[in-house]
């Protein structure tokens, strides 16, 4: 952690400081990690695989007012998933969904090949697509061309 302060070229950079050892150790050895890493000067702490709300609220209660913490929401991890709002009643600062963006997609692909195969047409999936020129509208296509249009000779 020390490290990672001193090579901070930048004072926007967060040191998050992530300890996985309520899986092997327990809850309190995890607290205890935690603890070391605020002292070092961790900008947020990150205590991984919270097990239950009520773990959640011991977590809480030793670093509150101390250090930020951050809740991770995985779709299928040990952390109960938690609204932004209750995560925030417990006590965190921070919540990050990683990989739920990729999960969706995933999905919706699986969706989209499954009424392709079946139907041979992208028709009776059309309500859920943009169309051509949304998809264009939405990366910016029309003002990228305009400033291209700057080099024209």
């Amino acid at each position: 952690i020390r490290a990672a302060l001193d090579a901070r070229a930048n004072s926007d950079t967060l040191v998050i400081a992530r300890t996985d050892a309520v899986a092997v150790e327990g809850l309190e050895p995890a607290l205890e990690r935690a603890e070391a890493y605020r002292e070092a000067g961790a900008d947020v702490l990150f205590v991984e695989a919270l097990r239950s709300p009520e773990q959640m609220r011991q977590a809480s209660a030793r670093f509150t007012g101390r250090a930020p913490l951050l809740a991770n929401m995985v779709e299928g991890g040990k952390t109960p998933l938690l609204p932004a709002g209750e995560l925030q009643a417990l006590g965190f600062s921070i919540v990050i969904f990683p990989g739920g963006l990729v999960r969706a997609l995933s999905r919706t692909a699986n969706d989209y090949f499954a009424s392709l195969k079946a139907t041979g047409s992208t028709a009776a999936f059309r309500d859920r697509m943009l169309d051509f020129s949304e998809l264009n509208a939405l990366i910016g296509t029309p003002e990228m061309l305009a400033l291209g249009k700057r080099y024209d000779n």
